[in-house]
């Protein structure tokens, strides 16, 4: 078989999109999210059709569901292939209405010539290609890292195998034989654990003729031993009879005196419940004309049922802050009080020296410093200018002192050369002093030039400073300035006054803020109350108004008691309203109806008593319970004794005779021979389903050197020759023998690479297997490769390419190495690339 065309109307992401493929090599490129997949279920779709159904376990939709078109209004296509006898066919579905039909080359509509059914529908895939959906899938699909076969896949495809092997139709199954074989056997014979099957009814009917024989021969020897019987049981019925009327009348009897007893109790239940009534009533009339007393009362106290226990706290809570803190504002208003007797009277003893305000200190500071210092300066330089001309002198004497010793030292003879060092040293000193002072003479005679500018500067500031002391009224400047600094001390302390004023006005500004608001809360309960009409409230208020919530609270927690009382009491009257309405068996709502209900009750108590009176010549006392047992024990011996009766007279209408015992003995004969034949039949079923059984074993050890023979051709071609020795059992449990040991490993204990190649060798060996002597398959590999080096994919490239020349193959992949690795194996033969 060959895909010719594939032709998609709308299939998840595709639209309107054909494809053509060739009858060799195929490779459809491209990157994930490009619609390989989606081009893969198309194909199966197409052949084998789309599962609907719910979401699988792990959320997942339904592939019908799943590969719904994205934009096109039609959810189907076409998909035309070729048969290897050259037969064309083209199939075309409408997945939406579930509808497939089948043309020929000649477009004749052949859909009817196929099998079909309701599950899977029309099955020209399955006829064609000669394989199921699962063997499909699991054979000729290869996806990536699908090599390996699951246990299932495994399962299906041994059986497949198996089938084919043997019959050549993989429909033909063994194990639907030994199924039909097993069915046949239970349903045309049966087995000890059956009850319902052919051999046990027959068992059954064949147990009933021995019987029926049996009793026949019996009756037939015990006439006379019946009629004996018959009589016995007669006399025994007329005994039962007149026993059963006499226990009819000691039941009636029983009965009037339960009724009797029932009346009285009714009758004691409805006077007990007519006292307690009465005595409700009253108690009920006397609460509530209290509740009335109460309510009236707290209507008195309306405004303060609105105030809870909270209200009363928080009203005592306001008022104590409220007191605390009007105390602290009187306090606040003393103290301010004296402070401002205090700055009141700094501030008149400052108004006499308004000589030394902050305005005009600075100046004052300035004035007396400059007379001080120059005043201390004058006095300074005055001594230093008295003791400069002595020194000068002094300096002068010694110079020439220094000269004359140095002269006389050029004069000694001999020469000394201390007395020359020492009136150099003199003269030279003498000489730097005389010098020195010279200038301080200039220095001098410079600075008297400033000082008589200071002069004139001092002369305004000591004017200025006697005008001051004159007008304050001190001699002296020490006088002054002690003056300057007492009034610098009153203006300090007068600040500290103000700034202790501005503190006591903040706290009693605060403590008005805070004041004000207890005020409010109080006020608003005082007003609210009728208590007070306005702003002024005292202790007076305050206590009558907890007082009177006292009180409202004390009439609210009366009228509640007298309300649940009353509740409890009516809850009373209509229990027992309801417990008479019980014991009468009709609603009484009134003592009027109880009352009556008691009469009548009483009246036909005393009735009853009289009808017992009566029947005062019978006496039992059993219960009627007791007697009712007996009575129904005497009726069902009785009914026995009766069915008895009839029972003898029908056997001994018709006691059988020799005729009717050879009748039943054939009978017997005649299911006992029916009984042989199924267990006959039985016998040759489980023979037959073992020798299917062994030859269904046979069969698979036919088929594995077949498969082991091609698997080992395979993975010689794509491993270079390293592997060629593969064991697969009846299960296709793989083992391979590797290059380096002696031993065989599981495909799993070599790399991954390998393993993908051993299994991907069972696939192809498989499908070969499959298609032997049938239609040749496609061979689907959706990136098969990815596990391969670049070494293995050319290897198995260069295996598909020989095999391409016999069978159509299509590969999937997204690796652009792939597509150029292809091209390279497939140079100069046909190869069909798709890039999606």
């Amino acid at each position: 078989m060959k895909l010719r065309k594939i032709n998609i109307n709308g299939f998840g992401k595709f639209e309107n999109r054909q494809f053509s493929l060739s009858p060799g090599m195929n490779v459809i490129y491209g990157v994930n999210e490009s619609g390989k997949s989606t081009l893969q279920f198309f194909i199966r779709g197409m052949l084998y059709g789309l599962k609907g159904g719910k979401r699988t376990k792990d959320g997942s939709l339904p592939p019908m569901k799943q590969y719904k078109p994205w934009t096109a209004k039609t959810y189907g296509g076409s998909l035309e292939y070729e048969l290897d006898n050259g037969n064309i066919f083209t199939v075309t579905r409408n997945f939406d209405k579930n509808t497939v039909n089948v043309y020929d080359e000649y477009s004749n509509n052949i859909t009817a010539t196929f099998p079909a059914s309701k599950e899977e529908g029309i099955k020209f895939a399955e006829q064609h290609l000669g394989m199921s959906e699962n063997c499909f899938e699991r054979t000729v699909f290869i996806g990536q890292m699908q090599s390996v076969i699951n246990s299932e896949g495994k399962k299906v495809i041994a059986e497949r195998l198996t089938n084919i092997k043997q019959t050549g139709d993989e429909e033909v199954s063994f194990r639907k034989a030994i199924n039909a074989l097993k069915d046949a056997q239970m349903t045309y014979v049966g087995s000890e654990r059956t009850t319902t099957r052919p051999l046990n009814l027959i068992n059954a009917s064949l147990q009933e003729a021995i019987e029926e024989e049996s009793k026949y021969r019996e009756l037939h020897e015990s006439c006379l031993d019946m009629f004996l019987e018959l009589e016995r049981l007669q006399k025994k019925e007329n005994v039962l009879k007149n026993r059963l009327a006499e226990l009819e009348e000691l039941k009636s009897k029983a009965e009037k005196r339960q009724e009797t007893e029932r009346l009285e109790k009714i009758c004691r239940t409805l006077k007990r419940c007519q006292v307690s009534l009465s005595d409700i009533e009253k108690e009920i009339g006397a609460k509530k004309e209290e509740l009335g007393t109460v309510t009236a009362s707290l209507n008195e106290y309306e405004a303060f049922r609105k105030f809870s226990r909270s209200d009363m706290d928080e009203m005592i809570s306001d008022y104590a802050n409220y007191s605390i803190l009007r105390r602290e504002i009187e306090k606040y208003e003393t103290s301010l009080a004296e402070i401002e007797d205090r700055i009141g009277g700094i501030q008149e003893e400052l108004k006499k020296y308004d000589l030394f305000s902050e305005d005009n200190l600075e100046k004052i500071d300035e004035v007396v410093q400059e007379v001080i210092k120059f005043r201390e300066r004058a006095d300074s330089d005055n001594q230093e200018r008295a003791r400069s001309p002595l020194k000068k002198y002094l300096s002068l004497a010694g110079l020439i002192s220094g000269i004359i010793i140095l002269l006389f030292s050029f004069l000694l003879k001999p020469y000394n050369p201390a007395i020359t060092a020492a009136g150099l040293a003199v003269s030279i000193a003498a000489g730097v002093s005389f010098l020195f002072f010279l200038r301080q003479d200039k220095i001098y005679a410079k600075e008297t030039e400033q000082n008589n500018s200071w002069l004139d500067k001092y002369k305004e500031s000591a004017r200025l400073l006697n005008t001051w002391m004159v007008q304050v009224g001190t001699d002296s400047i020490s006088d002054f300035i002690r003056l300057k600094n007492m009034f610098e001390e009153r203006i300090k302390r007068l600040h500290e006054l103000t700034e202790e004023k501005n503190k006591l006005k903040d706290g009693k500004n605060n403590a008005l803020e805070e004041i004000k608001e207890f005020e409010t809360r109080i006020l608003d309960k005082l007003i609210s109350s009728n208590l007070v009409q306005g702003p002024a409230f005292g202790e007076e208020e305050i206590n009558r108004w907890k007082h009177s919530l006292e009180t409202c609270s004390t009439l609210v927690q009366a009228a509640r008691e007298l309300e649940s009382s009353l509740s409890s009491l009516n809850q009373k009257k209509e229990s027992l309203y309801r417990e008479a309405s019980l014991v009468a068996g009709f609603d009484i709502n009134t003592l009027t109806e109880l009352e009556k209900e008691l009469r009548e009750k009483s009246c036909e108590l005393e009735k009853v008593k009289a009808e017992l009176e009566d029947r005062d010549d019978i006496s039992d006392s059993s219960a009627p319970g007791d007697i009712e047992l007996d009575i129904r024990q005497t009726e069902e011996e009785l009914e026995h004794t009766k069915l008895e009766i009839s029972r003898l007279s029908a056997r001994l209408e018709n006691i059988p005779d020799d005729e009717m015992i050879q009748k039943a003995h054939e009978k017997v004969l005649m299911l006992t021979e029916e009984r042989n034949r199924k267990l006959n039949l039985g016998k040759a079923l489980e023979i037959a389903m073992e020798v299917l059984t062994e030859a269904s074993v046979d069969i698979q050890r036919n088929y594995s050197p077949y498969l082991n023979e091609t698997m080992g051709s395979i993975m010689e071609k794509i491993t270079g020759g390293k592997y060629k020795d593969i064991m697969a059992d009846d299960s296709l449990k793989l083992n391979i023998q590797t290059p380096d040991t002696a031993e065989r490993v599981n495909p799993e204990q070599l790399s991954s690479g390998t393993a993908d190649q051993v299994y991907f060798a069972l696939r192809l060996a498989t499908v070969m297997l499959i298609e032997k002597d049938g239609e040749t398959l496609p061979l689907f590999l959706d990136d098969s490769f990815v596990q391969y080096d670049e070494e293995r994919t050319k290897n198995v490239l260069r295996f598909l390419c020989e095999e391409s020349e016999k069978r159509q193959i299509i590969l999937f992949t997204c690796k652009k190495r792939e597509v150029e690795l292809a091209r390279e194996v497939f140079a100069g033969k046909d190869i069909n690339i798709i890039d999606l």
